[in-house]
């Protein structure tokens, strides 16, 4: 056991279960000060770094291993999944009561599926460009950066929660539904396109240092959220059209 916790890249994976750990300290203490629901959130953002980083660290060091897979795995249940949950519903839905209540815990189950399906899939270790589902990192990520958003402008506790109750809900569907979205695997990284990632990561800096990050992170969680469904949409949309085409032969 003592090899694991010496292996640098479950230093990060730790890493993010930290940050997963002490939002949930945070957002359970039913603060009314909006500074603390933006740290919480704040912290499942850092936990979404360290997320990233571990595997690109395994590789580097040539340490991956089927341990470090499944860590990761609670990992994200625990910081992407419990703690996005225990926010949102300390901030937005207990006021719902027991429906707040079940859709909190439905996040967090539909996050859990969606690991599981995940793992029991990749054992054969294929190189896929295309996720089925939105990965649960990104669902709650998205929840974080609503909440960050709020408690930037201000706004402690919403007034009406059926907004925060329908994205939880949504968010959470997507993840166990077969929609598929684009991975880091579907990027060709021409010149162009790292020019334009340099582009666009210094416009994403300029905002954060002047305005506040998640004015920027929240519409990029969003549109990446809605771009599996379009995408499907369209898809049914185009094999329906070639159906009813006639055949010319």
């Amino acid at each position: 056991m003592l090899k694991y916790f010496l292996s640098p890249p479950n230093w990060f994976t730790s890493a993010s279960i930290f940050c997963g750990f002490y939002a949930i300290l945070l957002a359970a203490s039913n603060p009314n000060d909006p500074a603390v629901f933006y740290q919480a959130g704040l912290l499942i953002g850092f936990a979404g770094i360290f997320d990233m980083l571990d595997g690109r660290v395994a590789r580097m060091t040539r340490t991956e291993s089927e341990f470090g897979v499944q860590l990761d795995s609670l990992a994200d249940v625990v910081s992407f999944g419990v703690a996005p949950a225990v926010l949102v519903y300390r901030w937005g839905l207990d006021s719902l009561g027991i429906v707040g209540l079940a859709a909190a815990f439905f996040f967090v189950l539909c996050g859990v599926f969606r690991l599981a399906r995940f793992n029991t899939g990749a054992a054969d270790h294929e190189e896929f460009e295309h996720s089925r589902g939105l990965t649960i990192t990104m669902a709650g990520g998205t929840v974080a950066a609503m909440v960050m958003f709020h408690a930037a402008i201000g706004s402690t506790f919403v007034q009406n929660p059926i907004g925060p109750l329908f994205t939880v809900v949504a968010l959470a569907l997507l993840m166990v539904s077969s929609v598929p979205y684009p991975t880091t695997k579907a990027l060709r990284m021409s010149r162009k396109v790292k020019t334009a990632a340099a582009l666009f990561l210094g416009t994403v800096v300029a905002v954060g240092v002047f305005y506040d990050i998640s004015f920027v992170v929240l519409p990029i969680m969003v549109l990446y959220a809605a771009a599996g469904p379009i995408s499907a949409a369209n898809g049914v949309r185009r094999r329906v059209r070639a159906r009813r085409r006639p055949d010319r032969d």
